[in-house]
Parts: C-alpha cells; structure tokens; sequence
C-alpha cells in the first residue's frame, strides 16, 4: 500500500511538473505577440501588459491564445467610397492561416463582403468585424461614413453656416447661409448621427432650431415646428450615438435638459436635471451611456448614466476634487477609457468605468493659460487645447494605454482672435477651428505622426462662429 501510494505521488509530481513546463513554454511563444504593440492593444486595450503580475499575464495565457489583428482599427470613408480591410490570425503569437467571417454592425451605414470589402452607404459609425474562421478570436474596425459638410453657427447675425470639404485636399468652400430666425443667438449645434437633421441652441430666444439636412445637397431647411422650447439661455447639446435622445446645456435654468428625437427628427422633452450652476458645455460618452458635467463647485467632474428605455437621467458618478477657475470642456477618448478636462491651471486626465460611470485620477498637466474647448482626434494619439485669450492650439500627444499626455507644439498669432471650438474630420487629416471675433473659420492640415498643426488658411462662412459640427 505505501508503494502505490507513493508511486501515485510520485506519477502526480510528474504530471504538474509537465504542466509547468508546457505553461512556460507557451509563454515563450506568446513572447512574440506580446512584444508586438497593435496585438498588445487588441488583447488589452488601455492596459500595459508589461506592469501587470505575473498571474495578469498567465490568466491572459491561459484565455485568449488566439487573435486577429486587423489592417485599420478605425478608418473615416467618404460616403459612397470603398476601404479594403485586410485581417491576420495569430495563434500562440504565430501567424497562421485562417479564412474570416466579415460583418457589419450596421449595413445601413456600411457593409462589408466575404473578402473584407467595405462599402460605404450612409452617415454613420459602424463596427466592421472579422472573426476566424475556428471562432476563437475576432477583431473590429471603428468606422466612420462621412459627407464632408461643416455646419458653424454664426450667432452673432442668428444664422447657420454650411460649408463642403474638398475630400483630396481639406479645403472648405462656403455654401449658402441659412436664416434661424430673428435674435435667435444659435450657439451649439449638433447633427444626429445618421446625418438627417440639425439642431442649434438658441441663446437668444429660449429654443432649440429644428433643421432637415436635404441628402444630395447638404442645405437646410426647417423642419415643423422649426423650435421647440429649451429654457433660458440654452447653449451647446450631444446626441447619443443611436440618435435616439438629445440632451442640452440651459445655462440659464442651470439644467440639463432630455429630448427624445422622434422619426420625423422633432424633438419631446422628456426632463430637466438641476446643475445649480449655469453650464455652457455637457459631454456625452463614447458608448452613449453617460452624460459629463462639472459639478456647482467646478471643481470635480460629475457623470449621469442614460437610461437607454426612455432617455432619463440617473447621477452615476463624481471625480476625485481637482482645482478650477471656471473652465471645463470635456473630451472622450475614442477607446472609451479616459476622459480629459480642459480646466485651469492644469488639464485633468480620468479614467472612466464604461460600465458604472465612475472616474479615477489618471494625471494632471499644467499648462497655466485659458481654455475655451478642446478635442481629440480620432486615432487617439493627439489631444488639443484651445487657448482662447492667448490665441494658441496646443497640441499633446496621447499614450492610449494609460491615458497620459505629454506637450508636442503649438500654433500661435491668433491673440486678436476669438478662438472657440475645434471639430477634426472622420479621416484625422484635417481640423476647423471658430472664430468669433472675426468671419475667419481657420482651416488646418494634421501631421499624422505627430498632431502637428500647419494653416492651410481661412473661409469665410457667413460670420463670425461660435461653434461648429461636422458631418
């Protein structure tokens, strides 16, 4: 009996000693895939694998030995162009040869056929995905479908601006301007997703402006009734990515206020929520599932979480304390991760639970001037600030794993301008900027390894802007 029981010992030692073995060589093998920087980002996204545990690192063996790595995580197409996908297999960090299934999250958008072919259709973010043919693994592409129109509100004479953009160049030529109605005061506008409609926030005359977008030409006209009630001064507004609810800044009622977006592209109110405090700016959620405002203090960020039934609010979650004078536009990262505050002294980085609305401290970085607005380019790898009384662009480049940002240049000499806002087309080639102190909408190319910023100079719109959206 000790002998068995022994030799059963003996034949079990063996065994884990055998496991051990083959676990350590798989990650030898998968050394490889990890080392490579687009595989780390599908694998863990917004995470560093290399300051992970050693048990992070086996559970990641020991769950996902197999991956697709695609040719574009993300791409703009003009509407009606193609963009050929190409996707690998990696199995145990080989390259290994696999058919792939190809889908569409969205055919109305975009479709994609067996060879991963995308064709474009209409308006719209779609997720393009390629699975292996065993099922183990997939991967998506982030697309966006766009015209290339550019809509400013030119507040000061209660007009909007449209304006087209040269897909080979960038270059924005100036179409006709739009009426909104006497004293409107248009500030925030906002197109829905599917490029149909367009809605400005009337400063001036307590309204939202309700606009058909025709499909052929890009033009305006009204739709009926052409406004709906939005409380005293309203201001900027966001959609959320289904198109199914609008939501918008009152400063004035020092709400934010709920709207459903109904089939015709009118608006219902549904609610108001109290800020105690008048806001210019709110953000949305990459995911749609959360609404970004500073808090009465101005001093923390506070997160609303969308019920996606009906559109009502619910308060989800408040950023650690951070110190401000006032300012506070917010940015989303395209992974979802982080969100970035332009506040002043210093720029505040947070990380965002996509699932609860809670935000962690992630950074600050001082940068000691004014802020208007900010944006992030769809890549992820740049952010930029607006400067508006020293009229600078700072440009930052971005680690999409951590969230941090560090300074890469600035373009300057806009002092005796009113810089206010920054919209960057689909592609990440190009980004307008609104100028309310003159009729200038400046117009500049995007250096895509470095977020550098060179003018290609102005167009005139119409007017002075306050705030622009493209489409």
């Amino acid at each position: 009996m000790e002998t068995l029981l022994l030799n059963q010992i003996r034949r079990t030692g063996f065994s884990q000693f055998l496991r051990s073995l083959y676990l350590i060589g798989c990650l030898f093998s998968f050394n490889a895939c990890l080392l490579n920087p687009i595989v780390r980002d599908l694998l863990c996204p917004g995470k560093d694998p290399s300051s992970q545990s050693l048990f992070y690192l086996w559970a990641l063996l020991a769950n996902s030995n197999s991956m697709v790595e695609l040719s574009q995580s993300w791409a703009g197409i003009y509407k009606g162009d193609s963009l050929q996908l190409k996707a690998q297999y990696y199995s145990y960090g080989s390259k290994t040869d696999s058919t792939f299934q190809w889908s569409s999250s969205n055919n109305s958008v975009a479709t994609v056929d067996a060879n991963g072919l995308v064709q474009s259709i209409g308006n719209g973010k779609v997720w393009i995905t390629a699975t292996a043919a065993d099922g183990k693994a997939s991967a998506s592409s982030d697309i966006t479908v766009y015209t290339g129109y550019v809509y400013t509100s030119l507040n000061l004479i209660s007009y909007v601006g449209h304006l087209t953009m040269a897909v080979n160049t960038g270059i924005l030529s100036a179409n006709a301007t739009t009426f909104a109605g006497n004293s409107t005061d248009p500030n925030g506008i906002v197109t829905d997703p599917a490029g149909k409609y367009l809605y400005t926030g009337d400063f001036g005359t307590a309204t939202i402006s309700q606009f058909i977008i025709n499909q052929s030409t890009g033009g305006l006209t009204f739709n009926t009734p052409a406004t709906v009630a939005a409380g005293t001064n309203p201001r900027n507004l966001v959609i959320t990515p289904d198109g199914k609810y609008l939501y918008l800044a009152s400063q004035g009622t020092q709400t934010i206020r709920a709207y459903r977006i109904n089939t015709d592209g009118t608006l219902t109110f549904i609610n108001s929520y109290s800020t105690v405090i008048g806001h210019t700016q709110i953000q949305i959620s990459r995911n749609g599932n959360f609404i970004f405002y500073l808090s009465p203090t101005l001093t923390e960020v506070i997160s609303y979480r969308i019920n996606n039934t009906d559109g009502t609010l619910t308060q989800a979650g408040i950023s650690p304390t951070f110190p401000n004078n006032g300012s506070g536009h917010v940015s989303t990262h395209p992974n979802g991760n982080f969100i970035y505050v332009g506040s002043y002294p210093a720029l505040m980085i947070f990380g965002l639970d996509s699932e609860t609305g809670s935000l962690s401290f992630v950074d600050s970085v001082f940068h000691g001037m004014s802020i208007n607005s900010t944006a992030i380019h769809p890549s992820g790898l740049f952010y930029y600030l607006i400067h508006i009384n020293e009229g600078i662009i700072a440009c930052y480049t971005v680690d999409r794993k951590t969230g941090k940002i560090s300074y890469s240049s600035s373009v300057t000499g806009y002092s005796g301008n009113s810089l206010r806002f920054m919209v960057i087309d689909p592609t990440g080639r190009y980004a307008y900027v609104a100028d309310n102190n003159t009729s200038d909408l400046f117009q500049f190319s995007i250096n895509q390894i470095t977020g550098e910023l060179t003018s290609m100079g102005t167009v005139n719109p119409g007017g002075a802007q306050w705030n622009l959206t493209f489409l």
